[in-house]
């Protein structure tokens, strides 16, 4: 009996020991954490941003960055020190809202000591932090692009709310990469909804740096050339009768042809990418949304009809599948009857015999007419294929959104129209008019193809994602008849339709004149193109380039497109301008 009484006191003097331990500890150790939740206290999570990652050319220079900036956020009612506050503002009165409004959004630097002395204890009246995105060295903002905060589709994909999110051009078709990894803390408030304490649970992490092929000193040089090229474009219109333009429709694409690296790239009209970045969105936005000249488009990478300039394409067709040889003799003749038309040639005197390198270098319209003539309906589908092996019709490789254009074929008239494809719809094919479509990108990536007698670059606007190099892809393509079209690019610029502006250029280059005529509208208001690249000679010092610049309306390639090429090169091989002309 004693030994069981001795248990039972024993089991009791324990379990009350355990009971007085658990007491000490919640009274003690953690008297302030139970302290303050009997207080109405809570803990909530919330997310961190994570900075996007940097934008940079090619040399280490940013491009887009994020920065830390400062709103003054007010939810309604009255404040203290409104006196000094409105002044600040440039207020007369605080407005009357429901619910949190950003009252000054990146306020300045000189302003924050005051205001966060005015806004310490006010509950309705905050200074908040956010990152938003800025751009040092902003480029052609339809090339960029620009971030907004996610929308509710994005939300759902898991987007915060107020995260930045890419929406277009490099920083939509890069957003994998920049995107960063939201980090979380912990965030102790009171019952009155004050913030006592924060705790990092996880840390963010930063989206990757991406490096471009861009360098920044030769894309301002392309940038300029475009807005330049306005006095070339009016001077032709006024010699037509044609009212002025106001602002340049065009894009200048400058490649690396050995390696597919794209060195400039500018698109007009631009934009400045900032304004999306603004919160509040600036009303300038929606007057860039509804701008007629659509300045939000990319032109590099639109279609258009490509006019002489695919007449490399006709050209290399004709060789390799044999229906003219290098020393095929076609006269160059004013004009010429096919179908019971008359086909025009753009000079309305006889020029004479030519070979394909004549022909390219003079343009001769009527050298083409009289070349596919031979087998109208047999060489268009060919055409379109040989197009396509140079690179025209389909997506260059860029890591942003391209469109293909169009390569007409007999089968796809059929499909698209139900009727068949006409003799004489071959004849205006062969120099670049009716349905063909290419984009500038295109034509660069064809030219690169073709100054390097055959291999075929994968243009690309990244050369590094993270520590990742992006490597250069090239592609065979067969032919036999390399050197031929090389000669006949040279000649445009010896003694061609180049020679006035290039003819004496320091470095020697080859090229081709475009001017495309667009339905519908009068005469000098075609597309004007130019293709050039260089050194067009072998032992030149200088390294290899080609820059492809095309206007939409802007009329005779030789007069617009071809002295922005030329600034471009000059930039680019560090040449005196003065030395250029």
């Amino acid at each position: 009996m004693t030994s069981r009484l001795y248990a039972l006191m024993l089991f009791f003097l324990l379990a009350f020991g355990l009971l007085a331990l658990r007491a000490w500890h919640l009274q003690v150790l953690e008297h302030e954490r139970y302290a303050l939740r009997s207080q109405g206290n809570y803990l909530k999570t919330e997310g961190i941003p994570a900075p996007r990652g940097r934008i940079l050319d090619r040399k280490g220079r940013v491009i887009a960055q994020d920065r830390l900036v400062v709103d003054l956020v007010y939810e309604g009612g009255e404040v203290a020190f409104k006196e000094r506050l409105l002044p600040l503002l440039g207020l007369k009165e605080l407005p009357k809202v429901q619910g949190p409004t950003v009252l000054k959004a990146g306020v300045p630097e000189h302003l924050l000591p005051t205001l966060a002395e005015i806004t310490a204890g006010q509950k309705n009246l905050k200074l908040v932090e956010r990152i938003e995105r800025s751009y040092p060295n902003p480029i052609s903002g339809p090339v960029l692009g620009y971030v907004l905060q996610a929308n509710a589709e994005q939300v759902k994909r898991g987007y915060s709310p107020d995260e930045q999110v890419g929406q277009a051009g490099l920083e939509a078709a890069l957003e994998p990469y920049l995107r960063g990894k939201r980090g979380v803390k912990a965030v102790e408030v009171n019952v009155r909804g004050e913030r006592l304490r924060e705790t990092i649970l996880e840390e963010p992490t930063p989206g990757q740096d991406v490096v471009l092929t861009l360098d920044l000193d030769l894309q301002r040089a392309a940038e300029k050339a475009l807005e330049e090229a306005l006095a070339d474009i009016n001077a032709g219109r006024r010699s037509k009768g044609l009212p002025p333009a106001t602002r340049v429709k065009g894009a200048i694409v400058a490649v690396n042809p050995k390696t597919g690296e794209v060195l400039a790239m500018a698109s007009a009209p631009s934009f400045d990418p900032s304004l999306f970045a603004k919160r509040p969105v600036p009303q300038e936005v929606q007057a860039l949304l509804k701008d007629k000249d659509l300045p939000l488009l990319n032109r590099a990478v639109q279609p258009y009809t490509p006019g002489s300039t695919f007449k490399l394409a006709t050209s290399y067709t004709l060789l390799e599948e044999g229906y003219v040889n290098p020393s095929t003799a076609l006269r160059c003749s004013p004009y010429i009857v096919f179908g019971g038309q008359v086909r025009r040639n753009w000079a309305t005197r006889d020029m004479g015999p030519m070979t394909v390198k004549e022909a390219i270098a003079w343009s001769c319209n009527t050298w083409y007419y009289q070349a596919v003539a031979q087998d109208p309906l047999g060489v268009v589908d060919r055409l379109a294929a040989r197009a396509r092996l140079l690179g025209l019709g389909e997506a260059t490789g860029l890591e942003i959104a391209e469109r293909t254009g169009l390569l007409p074929t007999r089968a796809w008239k059929r499909e698209a129209f139900k009727e068949p494809w006409y003799p004489g719809e071959t004849l205006s094919l062969a120099i670049g008019q009716g349905p063909v479509l290419t984009t500038p990108a295109q034509v660069a990536r064809m030219l690169s193809t073709i100054v390097n007698s055959g291999e075929k670059p994968t243009l690309h606007l990244v050369k590094r994602l993270g520590p990742r190099e992006v490597k250069p892809r090239l592609e065979p393509v067969p032919g036999r008849f390399w050197t031929i079209l090389q000669e006949g690019l040279r000649k445009t610029v010896k003694e061609g339709t180049a020679r006035h502006i290039l003819g004496s250029f320091p470095v020697p280059t080859g090229g081709k004149t475009g001017t495309a005529e667009t339905p519908g509208k009068r005469a000098g208001l075609e597309h004007a193109w130019y293709m050039g690249y260089g050194p067009a000679e072998p032992g030149s010092p200088y390294p290899p380039l080609v820059v492809v610049a095309f206007f939409e309306n802007g009329g005779e390639g030789s007069r617009v497109a071809l002295p922005a090429v030329r600034k471009v090169m000059a930039a680019y091989w560090q040449v005196e301008e003065a030395q250029a002309r």
